[in-house]
């Protein structure tokens, strides 16, 4: 009997069918769900104003910029173990490499994590998910699908992001080396939910706020940044994903606040 993980590698490959490229991404542009994407990013939208925005401006009023960033370095730093599974599956020898060396460097000369002390040292952060090895064994991205409190993601991603939650040793660790309860583990993970949206405070908000339709330019913007981390940094051009601002002819106008 097939696990549940294969039969949904398998579901994926035959509705994504098989990339030319390893970003394939041309199912997404078209996004076929835009109406109930749409629909999905309002809900989403409205929790972040009511809840995680309100949090994450206290959060930045109380906690100092360099005790966030240490944060943020320490979060990061518990992603390696991933990003080093994910890179061994891609083949990706030396960034599986890198994540090793960071995961040391910053564990112990950083004091956990606290400081990046890799980066300075020439090994910049590298994350590697298992959406991205699912693109590097040829599956296309499949449609485009906002997802509720995870926002933007493909068909594709959301099955990468179901294995690496099954797959991602930090929870096991939280629970078995730390012996967290459920109720603490919940909270790590508000607090990393926290965190992302601090980061994108001074970098999503701006380029929303100045957005004539939000939901086509996260679309637009998720997708290249897909391809640029699929391609390591560097996607070919015919690949680029032009800034939509208007989204599609055949989508209904977004509201107007």
């Amino acid at each position: 009997m097939k696990s549940p993980i294969a039969t949904l590698l398998v579901c994926l490959a035959v509705t994504a069918g098989c990339a030319t490229t390893p970003g394939g991404i041309a199912e997404a542009e078209r996004d076929r769900f835009e109406k109930a994407n749409r629909t999905i990013y309002s809900f989403n939208k409205g929790l972040d104003t009511a809840i995680l925005k309100p949090t994450t401006t206290a959060y930045r009023a109380v906690v100092p910029a360099a005790a966030r960033r240490g944060a943020s370095n320490a979060l990061d730093n518990v992603d390696e173990p991933l990003s080093f599974i994910n890179a061994l599956l891609q083949g990706k020898i030396k960034a599986a490499l890198r994540a090793v060396d960071r995961f040391l460097i910053n564990s112990t000369l950083g004091v956990g994590g606290l400081a990046d002390h890799a980066t300075d040292m020439g090994l910049p952060k590298q994350e590697e998910d298992f959406g991205q090895t699912l693109a590097a064994w040829g599956v296309g991205s499949g449609p485009f699908i906002m997802l509720p409190f995870f926002g933007p993601s493909t068909l594709r991603d959301t099955v990468g992001l179901g294995v690496d939650s099954i797959s991602d040793p930090w929870p096991r660790f939280q629970k078995h080396g730390l012996d967290l309860s459920g109720t603490q583990r919940l909270g790590v993970t508000g607090f990393e939910a926290i965190d992302l949206r601090s980061r994108l405070v001074d970098t999503a908000d701006p380029l929303l706020e100045s957005a004539l339709d939000e939901y086509a330019t996260v679309r637009a913007a998720y997708l290249q940044q897909r391809l640029t981390d699929i391609y390591d940094g560097d996607p070919p051009e015919d690949e680029f994903v032009p800034p939509a601002d208007g989204g599609s002819p055949a989508a209904e106008p977004p509201e107007t606040p």
